[in-house]
């Protein structure tokens, strides 16, 4: 009993540091996965694969969201200027979608436009907001 006792103790506790230590779910984590599908995006464009730019699109249209914690982590680092964050991402998750459509539509002319004011919206919070965030989430 005493050696199951310890067992089963030491598998939670080995449980429980795995988790801790896992990324998932951060917002590094999630950031991280957008980036890996902006990459998808550019390299379906670049082999004219509409399918994959469609799906990759998606992938960031709807993005993971990061934890409770870590949103309000950042809710309280950007404070005032939350309400411009959010607007920064509402126009990516737009710009994602209208992507997605131009996509399906075999559309490349919209398409190469659309992501070119992706890498803009991306880059202009990424301007902003990286390195303030970064050092808050440390």
């Amino acid at each position: 009993m005493k050696r199951t006792l310890l067992l089963v103790g030491a598998s939670l506790l080995f449980a429980s540091s795995a988790y801790a230590t896992s990324d998932e779910g951060t917002f590094k984590s999630v950031m991280q996965k957008l980036g890996g599908n902006y990459n998808m995006l550019n390299q379906a464009i670049l082999m004219e694969d509409y399918d994959r730019a469609a799906k990759a699109a998606n992938k960031i249209a709807n993005h993971d969201k990061p934890s409770m914690s870590q949103r309000m982590k950042v809710m309280s680092t950007l404070a005032m200027d939350m309400p411009n964050f959010k607007k920064a991402d509402g126009k990516v998750h737009k710009l994602a979608l209208q992507i997605e459509k131009s996509a399906k539509a075999k559309d490349m002319k919209m398409l190469i436009q659309q992501q070119s004011q992706m890498l803009k919206a991306c880059m202009a919070c990424h301007t902003s907001y990286r390195r303030k965030l970064i050092d808050a989430l440390k």
